[in-house]
């Protein structure tokens, strides 16, 4: 490729670039802190979302190799090569196994809610050891995962603190449409965990998303056929302050147990002394995490939405 041609290529992709965040009301500077803050966790988004979108909901063991679309690296998909001079890092393809018969065949779209802890400890303490840091960037794992795949996954996002048990952050059925509203999702987290009352919301937040992920279902659905929902709860380990046991979470999470196609989890993302790691030990097994470093928070929420809709 000759200089000339190299540097007409750059200057087109620069104003494609320009002509994007024009278009969805993002500034140069929101791009870049966007772009920075999404780097260490990318290699986990494009593994979640290779992982998602290879996924046969129809247990068809015969599998055969096909084009995955959608991925980070490998061939270029022809098909995108304006969302590739636009700035799209999901613009490749490459070979995989797929299910022959009903290749991503899901009945409808499964349900999962991701509870997330906007307390005042979170910006408090953030500096102390990352944990806003950490549930930010779990925030963003799933919205960047889950972009693209409404018709396969419907996913809300509510944040609880000593003021609210649930307020909204992406209501079913309408996921974030670029980077801007996914930027501002992670900014309203900030922000109410700064000027939020101290108080903890955790089991009320827990049982009533258990509650709320299953409406929406048509009522004429058995719930015994329909596709299994998710529930997963981000908090750090401050529950003893607040009277709240072990048995206590495990009973509110115990609510799933009224269908069996309904399951939570809690992943713990910070925790004074060993509060955490206990929690977890006289939790049932594989319904509780404790996470004690950044880069593991991306790695247990892949392997829970992985394993749960692998399971299905």
């Amino acid at each position: 490729v000759s200089k000339e041609a190299a540097a007409a290529a750059r200057k087109i992709a620069k104003q494609a670039l320009h002509d994007r965040l024009e278009e969805i009301g993002m500034s140069d500077s929101e791009h870049e802190v966007y772009t920075e803050f999404l780097s260490p966790i990318n290699n986990d988004i494009s593994s979640l979302r290779a992982m998602l979108k290879s996924v046969d909901r129809q247990n068809d063991n015969s599998r055969e190799l096909d084009w995955l679309k959608g991925q980070s690296d490998g061939e270029i998909d022809e098909s995108r090569l304006v969302e590739g001079v636009a700035g799209e890092k999901y613009i490749y393809k490459k070979r995989g196994l797929v299910g022959t018969s009903q290749k991503g065949i899901i009945r409808r779209p499964q349900r999962l809610r991701f509870v997330m802890d906007c307390s005042g400890s979170m910006y408090r303490f953030n500096g102390y050891d990352q944990r806003q840091q950490r549930c930010l960037e779990a925030a963003a794992l799933v919205m960047e995962s889950l972009d693209g795949m409404a018709s396969r996954f419907d996913y809300s996002m509510v944040g609880h603190s000593g003021d609210s048990k649930c307020f909204e952050l992406v209501p079913f059925g309408k996921p974030p449409a670029n980077e801007m509203e996914r930027l501002r999702v992670l900014q309203t987290m900030v922000a109410h965990s700064q000027f939020c009352m101290s108080g903890d919301n955790t089991l009320g937040a827990i049982q009533m998303a258990i509650t709320d992920v299953k409406e929406g279902y048509s009522s004429d659905v058995d719930y015994d056929d329909a596709e299994d929902c998710i529930v997963v709860a981000v908090s750090d380990a401050n529950l003893e302050r607040y009277g709240i046991s072990p048995r206590h979470l495990e009973l509110a999470m115990a609510v799933d147990s009224v269908s069996a196609t309904t399951r939570a989890y809690c992943v713990f993302i910070a925790s004074f002394g060993t509060e955490a790691d206990d929690i977890c030990k006289r939790m049932p097994l594989g319904r509780a995490f404790s996470c004690n470093s950044t880069n593991e928070l991306p790695k247990i929420v892949k392997n829970i939405l992985v394993s749960e809709i692998g399971q299905g």
